[in-house]
């Protein structure tokens, strides 16, 4: 479709999905050598039972150290346990796997393990399976795409150049004790390690990874009911061995995949889907009326922008970004598409996060006639191609991104592409992309450094800008080695300005999660990740 010249702001299918992950009100626990709590109890099996099902999209893999997008991750999560978790009630980093550790310099890190935890074949998690699952990770031969995740654990770039097979900071000198020494201090280690990178894997997994994805084995609460019926359905039921704190209430769960958010929302209304979370902004007017008893707004840290390809030519100057940011009416939007269910953003990191400042943003102000005249001297591209991946409500909005750049900017004609969002990453993955993209980030930890490092930092996966400072990720890294939490906020806000300045995205707004369920269901919970805590979720009905 081509943009037309004038504004159009009518409603549109909605819900959403972003590369992956959260906040926290109170932010990351960085308290050095002060473990978290849990880990010590042994769950007890859930009283709920029963049946419940649950939205999602088509993950591009199920794969833990190549997934990177929320669809894989909600997934993920259920089927694995990690080392730590985070506790979103305290914003506390506790843990699973790990029952504590500790750190003299936030570089050298002993975690002590349980000894109770087993993969879903009743295969032991040990120490010893950390070091497997993560060196293999790293191992350019095994093709994982989330490997720059382990880039701080000593002898990481050896493993990644294919010059060594294990990490040398990592050791297991016994089943329950896990020894890692990064190549540099890093505060926020133990929230990075909830991370689904992180995750452990059987030893079968590496016999065929691709094979072994159809149905993960796991360690997590919830193990594969069958295999991965692909854009239909993934059931999974609890694991009655898993031995944490908080084991699933429900005695199955199973995954809907859609590929359009409205049909999800009518499977809703017809009883055929218990649980939608993110329903399409047209819906966002009407929902309380359509359903007063069984619907929900969550504050979370889902942050969308719109990207540009900076490997191509006509998006260098960065005043020609700051013009393109500058003449979008962000409020306008956000009232006539979304019910006002959205928040301007005024720079990258999130309002859930204590470091969030509603000032950060110079060029995020609606000013039409500054945008004309800094795209006219910056000399602008005419014709532009918006990228979004379809099927997830961002039809509309994006289209009235482009009228409002050809209402207020020397443009002449913009084009759209879109595809379903597995499809989607994999332009990305390639550099096919050739205008400015629509993509999200949810915290898959509440830290500013997960907010920025893993998108604009040099060389990270997911910074699909390719955008490079060398001043933006030296202050991310002194920020990272930073122990004191008030410096190391105010290090991580001054890599934020450099970043607004160069701005490789136009920070477009933060998420007000709604989510809608059947009368099948009770306690949905959405945590500032928008995830729906399915182990909590209760089946109120046979």
């Amino acid at each position: 479709m081509t943009a037309a010249a004038t504004l159009v702001l009518t409603a549109c299918n909605g819900g959403g999905d972003e590369v992956d992950v959260d906040p926290d009100p109170d932010g990351p626990d960085q308290t050095l050598g002060e473990p978290g709590e849990g880990g010590e109890e042994t769950g007890e099996p859930g009283a709920s039972g029963g049946e419940f099902t649950i939205y999602n999209c088509e993950p591009q893999n199920l794969q833990t150290g190549s997934s990177s997008e929320v669809c894989g991750s909600k997934v993920l999560e259920q089927l694995y346990s990690g080392l730590t978790s985070i506790d979103y009630d305290s914003g506390e980093v506790v843990g699973v796997v790990a029952s504590d550790w500790e750190t003299e310099d936030a570089q050298n890190w002993t975690f002590t393990l349980r000894d109770d935890f087993t993969f879903h074949n009743g295969d032991p998690v040990t120490a010893q399976t950390f070091v497997d699952t993560w060196n293999w990770i790293v191992n350019p031969d095994n093709g994982q795409t989330q490997e720059a995740f382990f880039d701080k654990i000593e002898g990481y770039q050896e493993v990644a150049d294919g010059e060594a097979t294990e990490m040398s900071g990592l050791s297991a000198p016994d089943d329950t004790t896990l020894e890692i020494t990064l190549s540099e201090p890093f505060s926020p280690f133990p929230a990075q390690l909830s991370y689904t990178a992180f995750y452990p894997l059987p030893e079968v997994a590496f016999e065929d990874i691709a094979a072994f994805q159809e149905a993960p084995i796991g360690n997590g609460r919830y193990q594969m009911d069958g295999e991965w019926v692909h854009n239909v359905e993934i059931a999974m039921t609890r694991y009655e061995d898993w031995p944490g704190d908080e084991p699933g209430l429900a005695d199955r769960v199973v995954w809907k995949i859609y590929s359009d958010v409205n049909t999800a929302y009518l499977d809703v209304q017809a009883g055929s889907l218990d649980i939608l979370d993110g329903i399409p902004p047209e819906r966002l007017a009407t929902v309380d009326q359509e359903f007063p008893d069984q619907y929900q707004e969550d504050q979370t840290s889902s942050f969308t922008y719109l990207g540009f390809p900076l490997y191509q030519e006509e998006f260098q100057d960065p005043d020609i970004r700051h013009a393109l940011s500058m003449a979008i009416d962000r409020q306008t939007i956000i009232d006539t598409i979304f019910n006002g269910a959205r928040e301007p953003a005024t720079g990258v990191i999130p309002p859930v996060l204590p470091e969030y400042r509603g000032d950060a943003c110079n060029y995020c102000d609606f000013d039409a006639e500054t945008a004309r005249q800094m795209y006219e001297d910056a000399g602008g591209p005419s014709e532009l191609t918006i990228y979004f991946n379809s099927g997830a409500g961002h039809e509309e909005w994006t289209e009235a991104v482009a009228n409002m750049w050809q209402q207020n900017l020397p443009i002449d004609s913009i084009s759209f592409e879109s595809l379903e969002f597995a499809q989607y990453l994999d332009l990305h993955d390639e550099e096919v992309i050739t205008g400015p993209y629509r993509l999200g980030w949810v915290l898959s930890y509440p830290s500013p450094q997960y907010a920025m490092e893993p998108l604009y930092s040099t060389g990270a996966d997911s910074n699909y800008a390719r955008y490079s400072n060398e001043e933006f990720d030296n202050l991310i890294d002194q920020a990272n080695a930073e122990a004191d939490e008030d410096a190391a906020a105010e290090l991580y806000q001054q890599a934020e300005d450099i970043l607004l300045e160069d701005m490789p995205v136009i920070p477009m707004w933060y998420e007000t999660r709604t989510t809608v369920h059947s009368t099948n269901v009770d306690n949905i919970v959405v945590d500032p990740r928008t995830f729906v805590r399915v182990e909590q979720v209760e089946v109120t009905s046979g």
